[in-house]
């Protein structure tokens, strides 16, 4: 497999439940992306998500049932990958 079939770009990421965000739905511009705001406003978790689709896990607790928001029952993070050969959408 050559280089270009390696080459991954993550499209977006749709979170529901997950920590502070109810529903949200984030389309990624190519190259470099940059978060702002406030203290406590979901940048972390908005990282977080990512991480969590990345690896199954997240680097900030052991327990699944703190990733989901207050209230309800279940959590989803959804994202999209494109490569050169393709678009794969992980959930």
């Amino acid at each position: 497999m050559g280089w270009a079939q390696r080459i991954n770009v993550f499209d977006g990421i749709n979170v529901k439940n997950f920590r502070n965000y109810q529903d949200l739905d984030v389309t990624f511009s190519p190259g470099v992306n940059v978060f702002l705001g406030a203290n406590a406003q979901g940048k972390t978790n908005l990282l977080e998500a990512i991480y969590v689709l990345a690896l199954t896990r997240s680097h900030r607790t052991h327990s699944d049932k703190e990733l989901i928001m207050m209230g309800e029952s279940e959590a989803r993070v959804a994202g999209v990958v494109e490569k050169i050969l393709g678009r794969y959408h992980f959930h």
